[in-house]
């Protein structure tokens, strides 16, 4: 695709934000991370799908670890891979959207953006994952005055062809689900729209790469991801960390102000949101899958 017209499928992708009438933002990213984290991405999903809550925009961080969709741990040896990693203080859970291993934990921040299905395919995949990467791409503009684009990193944790990348470097890892079906009364099971990325902030590469290699070297025997094809947030600027983290969270948040209007940041999700979550925390562990 031309730069052009990567331009106009952004300019789309923002026009989509616009389109949606209501957002709510939420910022987790002072909360203490636990495993609830990922359990809460499912209660706002089903959430935004009942029209209970509005669009939203989560900013969170989880605990340290591995985040990994269904299929790294369906055969026994991924399952006994995924337990063995806890012992040395990667626990592994598991994410309902696709693609492959993510780090979480100290360093990292991840965005989430949640969308009520629509009643008609106005919108695609790759709108969906654009609209995810804008707001961390103006942000790493805004802020740090750095470029960054959407492509492939081969040898990279979680490759895809919307990974948000800083001179050849991935900095983002992204992932995406559509559940259910269309948003509306005449839907018997009303879905929504996940897409949610990680942003290397000042997390220890050597670290998350041993970590990620590891669980794959016991799951199937290969060691496929390589740490010169990562790089984060820091590596391009001499700030302190407790203050980059500020200034990303600062940044992501006017940005995402800008792209949605005037949007209220609230800190937490709503009561009933969070009551709910425990409720989907038994599938976010890799035992629930054993057949």
């Amino acid at each position: 695709m031309s730069e052009i017209e990567e331009q106009k499928m952004l300019a789309k992708a923002a026009s989509i934000y616009q389109e949606i009438k209501e957002w709510r933002v939420i910022d987790e990213s002072f909360a203490e991370p636990t495993p609830l984290s990922y359990a809460i991405e499912e209660a706002i999903g089903e959430a935004v799908a009942h029209g209970e809550v509005p669009a939203t925009l989560r900013i969170w961080q989880g605990p340290q670890g591995l985040v990994v969709a269904k299929k790294d741990i369906r055969t026994q040896q991924g399952l006994n891979a995924a337990l063995m990693m806890k012992g040395v203080d990667w626990p592994v859970y598991v994410r309902q959207s696709g693609g492959t291993a993510v780090p979480h934990g100290p360093g990292t921040l991840n965005f989430s953006l949640f969308l009520p299905r629509p009643q008609e395919a106005t919108w695609t995949i790759d709108d969906i994952y654009r609209m995810l990467g804008l707001p961390l791409m103006k942000m790493i503009e805004t802020t740090w005055g750095l470029d960054s684009y959407f492509g492939e990193v081969p040898g990279s944790f979680c490759d895809g062809r919307y990974n948000v990348v800083i001179r050849g470097k991935k900095v983002v890892g992204t992932s995406q689900v559509w559940k259910g079906g269309p948003a509306g009364l005449s839907s018997k099971r009303p879905g929504y729209v996940l897409a949610h990325g990680t942003l290397l902030v000042h997390a220890d590469r050597e670290q998350a790469v041993s970590a990620l290699n590891a669980f794959y070297e016991m799951a199937d025997g290969d060691r496929p991801v390589y740490i010169d094809t990562v790089a984060t947030l820091d590596s391009f600027t001499s700030m302190p960390k407790e203050k980059l983290e500020r200034e990303v969270r600062k940044g992501l948040v006017e940005a995402i102000q800008e792209l949605t209007g005037s949007a209220r940041v609230r800190q937490t999700v709503s009561t009933k949101e969070y009551e709910r979550a425990p409720a989907f925390l038994e599938a976010c562990w890799p035992q629930f899958y054993q057949k």
